[in-house]
């Protein structure tokens, strides 16, 4: 079958016939050893070097174990399919992770903006019940500070006393992190679900209940381990947010305990921290252009961040395949990875 796949920098394209397959590897548009392709006769992708039919071989050789009509894979048994690969092997894109959480973003329209929107509701609406206890139960810090500020206060106080208005008491402070904990492990389950090609609904955001222990025991760690590192001259805070900050998505995805979780974390971003601050980087260049379009922008850049960052934790784990759709199907790659 003369229709053939190729993928380069973390992005798929076809299909073309083998002629022009191979024109693109004698021209170097084309790595043979780093590219990877795929036509229906084959069981996996592999580097273009692998496959006969663009080295002199049969055109129609199967490349490894039997052909499987038009899918790619054998079931289960296609190897290096969705295995995992070795740590720090393959760096991450950052481009092709922003690519592909825009794809998915725009593949899933209605569910993300619905999901973000619902998000943003329940956090409010959270908060602000929080707030209405708070003062219902005499604890609001600013309970006892007057409704306008005098004139010619110092301007330090009149700030102090508006930051103490709009605050919580320690107790609902603490509550509304452990809220916004819950509701953010619904969220990366979702998130998950999206890249992997897995179902998902709006019911797992309110399905963190049984990560919420070791998810929030991270939160805070984490957050002792960004103020920590910030106050040192700014970098070891990049440092430690680049290198641990896999951490939520591990204790979702391997129902790992918070140190397992930064343990993990570790693992798989090594070779990957310049990566992972591009990364960083276009994520601000994206919220900025969802702030410029409004509210509407923000319903949109919201999902794309959230899934890049998605993408990057499944490209550390499985490779390039993470930003990969099965040619046959349609379907994520890694929509054969096991649960």
């Amino acid at each position: 079958m003369d229709q053939w796949y190729y993928a380069k920098d973390g992005q798929q394209h076809g299909p073309i016939t083998l002629g022009e397959l191979q024109g693109l590897l004698r021209s170097g548009a084309l790595n043979p050893t780093g590219d990877l392709v795929w036509n229906p006769s084959m069981t996996d992708w592999l580097p273009a070097v692998q496959v006969p039919a663009l080295n002199g071989g049969a055109a129609n050789a199967p490349v490894s174990g039997e052909a499987h009509g038009s899918h790619p894979f054998a079931y289960p048994t296609a190897s290096g399919a969705v295995e995992e690969i070795v740590t720090g092997s393959e760096p991450i894109i950052p481009t092709a992770c922003v690519k592909r959480a825009f794809d998915l973003t725009i593949r899933h329209l209605g569910a993300m903006i619905g999901i973000t929107l619902l998000y943003f509701i329940v956090s409010w609406l959270v908060g602000e019940m929080l707030g209405l206890a708070d003062e219902a139960l005499g604890m609001s810090p600013g309970r006892d500070m007057p409704a306008e500020i005098p004139i010619g206060t110092d301007p330090w106080e009149a700030f102090k006393q508006e930051y103490a208005k709009e605050s919580m008491s320690i107790p609902m402070t603490i509550v509304s992190y452990i809220v916004m904990v819950f509701f953010m492990l619904g969220f990366t389950k979702i998130g998950l679900n999206v890249v992997s090609g897995k179902p998902f609904g709006v019911g797992m955001l309110f399905g963190g209940g049984k990560w919420l222990m070791h998810g929030f025991i991270g939160y805070v760690l984490y957050s002792l381990m960004i103020i920590v590192g910030m106050a040192l001259f700014i970098f070891p805070g990049f440092y430690l947010m680049f290198r641990f900050g896999m951490y939520q998505n591990a204790i979702v995805d391997r129902n790992l305990n918070a140190i397992e979780a930064f343990r993990y974390s570790s693992q798989i971003t090594a070779n990957n921290k310049v990566n992972l601050f591009v990364l960083f980087l276009f994520a601000i260049l994206v919220m900025t252009a969802g702030c410029v379009a409004l509210f509407v922008g923000i319903l949109f850049a919201y999902p794309v961040i959230w899934l890049s960052w998605i993408v990057a934790y499944r490209w550390m784990q499985y490779g390039g395949r993470a930003v990969l759709d099965d040619p046959a199907t349609g379907q994520p790659l890694l929509s054969a990875a096991p649960e």
